[in-house]
């Protein structure tokens, strides 16, 4: 019966050992896990901290381009105008000289 309890023993050991390699690699298997899943977290922070970025700088971008279509519009009026009256004065001014001669 001794050697049956020696090897008994041995067994339990080795099963002892086991559950701790098992132990050991579960735990160093949760770690990678956190690790991983903190490194996703930070990437999809600065992914949403980009976009963001990205968003305001194209909101800017359009109100800025609808402040120069809007002073674009305002000297194309301007010009409009500017030509009228010389069209009219130049018209005015040959009707003139012609009535004149």
């Amino acid at each position: 019966m001794d050697g049956r309890s020696r090897i008994d023993s041995e067994d339990n050991r080795q099963s002892d050992r086991d559950r701790e390699d098992i132990d050991q690699n579960t735990a160093e298997d949760s770690a990678n896990k956190d690790q991983t899943l903190t490194s996703i977290r930070d990437l999809l922070e600065t992914r949403i901290s980009v976009d963001d970025e990205d968003r305001q700088k194209s909101k800017k971008d359009a109100k800025m381009k609808r402040d120069w279509m809007l002073a674009a519009a305002v000297i194309d009026r301007l010009c409009l105008i500017a030509l009228i009256v010389v069209f009219i004065v130049g018209t005015l001014v040959f009707v003139v000289l012609i009535l004149l001669s």
